[in-house]
Formats: structure tokens, C-alpha cells, sequence
């Protein structure tokens, strides 16, 4: 199996714009075709509740004409067009029964697309775009409580069937993951707080 997952950081521009950064996110799309994955992960899709529109779903169909589509957006009026999650998946896998996890996360992550999870037969894949912390470090309280959350839900995962986890974690988790690690110490993504969530995560067995 080839899975492959990626922050598009918004399907809409990335689909319609014409920015430079747009143009950018559509080569990475062609590369996405020519590796003809099984499972592709997509975080940060920022659309609304209501999800793609029917022209997303036209220009997805004619980049990924074998694929299904399970997606979740952040519930409104909790966070509008913010982060969001979507898989796309080749039509010739078994069917998955598809899931949308809620983790009894703080504030309004559980409301914010942020998990989906498809079961397979002898396997689970997931996908996860965890939670920054805010500027300030703002929500750094609340995204150790989701770390823990999000670990013991995989654990529970991982108690049924094996677990393949993807997504975007928001996290650099050495030091060699950043570029001027010791002037970022306290910078989201690069806490000691969240190295050490992603650490906890690896110490409950997965790699």
C-alpha cells in the first residue's frame, strides 16, 4: 500500500487560485497523480461546514478520477473555514467504514475536522491535524491535553488491529527537525511541552 499525506493548507486555492503559492500546490497535486497512491491524507482543507462544493469535487474527480472522498470540516459557528481533514481513496479498496472521531478534546477541537479514520478489514488508517498552539502559546494548556488524547485514542486503535497514523502532528520533534532550534525553544510547534507530547506518543510503541 502507498499512502501519502499532505497539509494543503486550503483546497480552495489550491484547486481555483492563481496565486503563486497555488500554482505550487497544484504541481504538488500532479505529483500526487503520478504516484498513484492507495490512501491520500489531507490536512488544513479550510472549507466551510458544508464541505467541498461541486466544483471541488469536479476538479478533484479530474485529478483523481478512481478515488473516493471522505472529508470533515470544522463545525460553525466553533471555527469557520478553518483547519479540516479529507482522504482521498482508490475505488478498488474494500469499502472502509469511515469514522469521524471525537476525543473529549478541550475547547473547540473536537469541532474543528481534525480527525478521520478509515477500518479496513486488518488494518485502521488515520489521519490527525493536530491543533497549534496559538500565538502566545495561547493554547498550549489545551494542545497537551489534546496530545494525550489523541495517543490514548490511538492506543485504542491499536489494540483492535494494527494502525497506520498520518497527518500533520504540529510538531518539530528534535532538534534537527528546525532550522535555528535555539531561538525558537518557546515557539509553537518547538515547546518542550508538545516535543515531549510527540515523544510520549512514540514511548507507547508506534514508530
Amino acid at each position: 500500500m502507498k499512502l501519502i499525506s499532505w497539509n494543503i493548507d486550503s483546497l480552495n486555492a489550491a484547486l481555483t487560485s492563481d496565486s503563486a503559492r497555488a500554482l505550487l500546490s497544484r504541481q504538488v497535486i500532479a505529483s500526487l497523480v503520478d504516484q498513484d497512491a492507495d490512501i491520500i491524507a489531507i490536512q488544513e482543507t479550510k472549507l466551510s461546514a458544508k464541505g467541498p462544493t461541486k466544483k471541488h469535487l469536479a476538479l478533484l474527480e479530474d485529478y483523481f478520477p478512481d478515488y473516493q472522498i471522505a472529508w470533515r470540516s470544522s463545525v460553525e459557528p466553533a471555527r469557520k473555514g478553518y483547519a479540516g481533514t479529507m482522504f482521498l481513496y482508490k475505488s478498488n479498496l474494500p469499502e472502509p467504514n469511515i469514522t469521524y472521531p471525537e476525543i473529549d478534546a478541550p475547547s473547540t477541537m473536537d469541532d474543528e475536522g481534525r480527525i478521520i479514520t478509515l477500518e479496513f478489514d486488518k488494518f485502521f488508517v488515520t489521519q490527525v491535524y493536530t491543533p497549534n498552539a496559538g500565538d502566545g502559546l495561547r493554547r498550549l494548556e489545551e494542545r497537551q491535553i489534546w496530545d494525550q488524547k489523541y495517543a490514548d485514542y490511538l492506543v485504542g486503535l491499536d489494540q483492535q488491529k494494527p494502525v497506520l497514523a498520518s497527518g500533520d502532528y504540529n510538531v518539530a520533534h528534535k532538534e534537527i527537525d528546525l532550522a535555528n532550534p535555539s531561538s525558537n525553544r518557546r515557539s509553537p510547534g518547538f515547546t518542550d511541552e508538545e516535543r515531549q507530547g510527540f515523544t510520549n506518543l512514540l514511548d507507547k510503541g508506534f514508530t
